[in-house]
């Protein structure tokens, strides 16, 4: 296998029912591909070893030494769906996950900002203590072995199934060695020989270059062995605490195991213990340290912020219109602040910047680079205001929304130039990120602020200061560097002093940050005061910003007025325009979903999963399964499976049509819609297959065939743990069928011919 790389497209190998098409990484025990499944008619992606762990390996052992490892699942950890070996090769099938492997950008790049490196190290810990926690040790940690999605989360790959021999002078250390000490010496991996390789990935992401780099292997294992690895002094980026980051890094790669960390959590903390004095400029205030550590946890562990649901749709709509118009979806994301944040923060993570992408400021450039379908799926696959199940926080998020909303339109309408609106509107939202995310992360937080400001006559200032330890502008300032934003925007966050004098613009970055101060004043002054004092106060935040801006006032009123103006025309736009429908039934999304995926030729599995995630999550199964026929067979086999044992239905899941006393065989060939309200009862039970009692052993079920020109080819499965847990409505039963239907349609051309085995 160590030739693979060198293969061409018009000879790619076979592996068994895998036919290899690219390359994607290269670690020093495997390879990872992108692969067709000859079998199931779809790509899919594989890691394969370039040699076998064991002489003799068989695939009921590889099978069984892979199960510990296929059952972890985490956002951190690339899940393994399968295990076999194909012509004498091992291999695992792993989740599909777009992305850059972290050896690739090592490669494109030079290093990474400190504390972007530092946060993707956090995530990989959060993996391997999850792994830990399970009782797997990853063994092999390097950089081919971890992937950074399109969301900017590490994802870790290519832990040690069975641990083969160590062969020092096989080893590839001319690219970098990663091993701990005691495992160049032969000892067993554990957790603390994970925390060394973290500690190498960590060094080489600050330095740009591997911590041991040697052509000669036995020289690199001996550097490992007899040399103490520190980081230079002097490296860029790192604004504070260098000797607490160089201690941290030289406490991981220590060579006495008992030396290091105990484990990856013990990294963790300390890393984010660095990480967050840094972010807060070198405060030495513990609170502030603390309600920066609880937020950052918050958003790592918590959903995203939630979307306006009447945005999602718009966006999902101007995504799927037969003429896409770009300025029509940016203006569509832009009136959504969620969507905003997360489409800026995901183009900023490191895979765009291996796209090319770079320092994304406005949502234009960020929708250009992540395509429209990318932009429709984002905006359905997050969270929405009516989701939220504590009613006062999701309207104290629609007040905050609203007022970031008109902040952006009052620093767009006063931009002097049409090009550079839109950066200033996206600058006067940033500008209130700190405030956004602890309405929604620590909401407990944010109530205690608003009832401290009423009892001290309405400084919201000096009640943040009191609850948080610091203001909303450095908290949201320190976030907006860890997600990596560009430096240029997160410089326009930070808004003029209340009381200092102000100076005219002399760089652009400047203009957007006075411009969006100015469209924050205006919007708490509409939002928070009183009307008699509205006009006295726009006056002097009018004179104030004016003459620096080069605003006439009649310009700043002129804005002012149109704005107050805008809502009274939307309502009547609105009541213009037909009254909207009810939203449409999961299912019926679905549908639709599945019309548009046939019309732009998706992959049989595709279509697959929206069926499968639809009926799980609309009926609250406990397994969904579609099972398609084998080419040129009558067995059918499992090819898409949710729930809480979806690996075993992965595993296990398959029947031979014509076998009339297996009861799924003989609905199939019947054609029949059936559901099971108790499995238990014994004519039917007699009839599940022994692979049902054994591995599954659901109370009811719901079967509909999957019928092409006549011929069953296929079964859309779906059970529950408790008797007669299907109650269908007429209309769900309809659209239920109607979504088969739509899936038969698309798999149609490319199942034609297979039913005939």
């Amino acid at each position: 296998m160590e030739n693979l790389e060198a293969t061409t497209l018009g000879h790619l190998p076979a592996l068994g029912r895998y036919r290899l098409v690219r390359a994607l990484a290269r670690g020093s025990a495997s390879s990872w591909w992108l692969a067709q499944d000859a079998a199931a008619l779809r790509e899919v992606q594989l890691q394969v070893w370039h040699r076998l762990p064991l002489p003799g390996l068989g695939s009921q052992v590889w099978r069984a030494a892979a199960a510990p490892v296929m059952a972890l699942r985490h956002p951190n950890i690339v899940a393994v769906l399968d295990a076999s070996i194909e012509d004498g090769q091992p291999l695992l099938q792993v989740e599909a996950v777009t992305g850059v492997a972290l050896s690739q950008w090592l490669t494109e790049h030079e290093a990474m900002p400190p504390r972007q490196a530092a946060l993707s190290v956090i995530g990989m810990l959060d993996g391997l203590a999850h792994a830990h926690a399970a009782g797997v040790v990853h063994g092999r940690l390097e950089p081919a072995c971890v992937v950074l999605d399109i969301a900017g989360r590490p994802r870790l790959s290519g832990f040690t199934v069975l641990p083969a021999p160590l062969d020092v002078d096989a080893l590839p250390s001319a690219s970098g060695l990663y091993l701990a000490p005691e495992t160049v010496q032969g000892g067993t991996s554990d957790a603390r020989a994970d925390v060394f390789n973290v500690g190498l990935i960590l060094f080489e992401l600050l330095t740009g270059r591997p911590a041991v780099q040697d052509q000669n292997p036995q020289r690199a294992a001996a550097r490992l062995l007899e040399e103490d690895l520190t980081l230079p002094r002097g490296l860029r980026g790192i604004e504070h605490g260098e000797a607490q980051l160089r201690a941290i890094v030289a406490r991981s790669l220590a060579r006495d195991p008992a030396q290091r960390y105990a484990s990856a959590a013990e990294l963790r903390e300390a890393l984010q213990d660095w990480l967050t004095p840094a972010l807060l400029d070198g405060s030495g205030d513990s609170r502030a340290a603390r309600t920066l550590n609880r937020l950052m946890q918050q958003i790592a562990q918590q959903a995203d912020l939630p979307v306006q649901g009447d945005v999602v749709r718009r966006v999902r709509r101007l995504s799927g219109a037969e003429k896409v118009n770009l300025d029509e979806i940016s203006r569509a994301v832009l009136d959504d602040v969620a969507l905003t944040q997360k489409l800026l923060r995901m183009t900023n993570a490191a895979y765009y910047s291996s796209v090319g992408g770079g320092s994304i400021t406005t949502v234009s450039r960020a929708v250009a680079l992540m395509g429209f379908m990318a932009i429709r799926d984002l905006a359905g696959a997050l969270p929405t205001l009516e989701d939220l199940r504590d009613q006062p926080v999701a309207e104290s998020l629609r007040e905050e929304y609203a007022r970031c909303r008109l902040a952006g339109r009052y620093a767009e309408r006063l931009c002097p130039t049409e090009a550079e609106e839109e950066e200033s509107f996206v600058t006067a939202l940033m500008q209130n990120l700190g405030r956004t995310l602890v309405h929604f992360y620590l909401p407990e937080d944010a109530a205690q602020i608003r009832q401290l400001a009423l009892s001290q006559g309405g400084s919201e200032s000096s009640a943040v200061l009191a609850v948080l330890g610091l203001d909303f502008e450095d908290l949201g300032v320190s976030v907006a560097r860890t997600w990596g934003l560009p430096e240029t925007l997160v410089r326009g966050m930070r808004r003029p002093a209340p009381d200092g004098l102000l100076r005219r613009p002399e760089k652009r970055d400047d203009w957007f940050r006075l411009l969006g101060a100015l469209g924050n004043e205006l919007a708490e002054v509409q939002t928070q005061v009183e009307r008699r004092e509205q006009a006295l106060r726009n006056t002097a935040i009018i004179d104030r910003y004016g003459k620096v801006l080069g605003l006439t006032s009649q310009q700043i009123w002129a804005a002012v007025d149109a704005e107050q103006a805008a809502p009274a025309a939307r309502e009547a736009a609105a009541a213009a325009r037909p009254a909207a429908s009810a939203p449409a039934h999961p299912l019926a999304r679905a549908a639709t979903r599945l019309r548009v995926a046939v019309a732009q030729s998706q992959e049989a599995q595709a279509l697959l999963r929206i069926t499968a995630e639809a009926v799980f999550d609309t009926f609250q199964c406990q397994h969904v399964a579609l099972a398609l026929r084998e080419p040129g067979t009558d067995v059918l086999v499992v090819r898409e499976a949710c729930g809480v044992r979806e690996a075993l239905l992965r595993q296990h899941f398959r029947f031979r049509l014509g076998q009339e006393a297996d009861l799924f065989s003989a609905l199939c060939l019947k054609g029949a819609d059936t559901l099971i309200r108790d499995a238990a009862t014994p004519t039917l039970a007699a009839r599940l297959p022994a692979w049902f009692h054994r591995h599954v052993r659901a109370a009811s079920l719901m079967l509909l065939p999957l019928i092409v020109d006549g011929v069953p080819v296929g079964l859309l499965y779906a059970d529950k743990s408790q008797v007669d847990g299907f109650k269908l409505a007429d209309r769900e039963l309809n659209l239920l069928r109607a979504l088969r239907d739509e899936l038969q349609k698309g798999l149609q051309p490319r199942l034609t011919g297979q039913a005939g085995g």
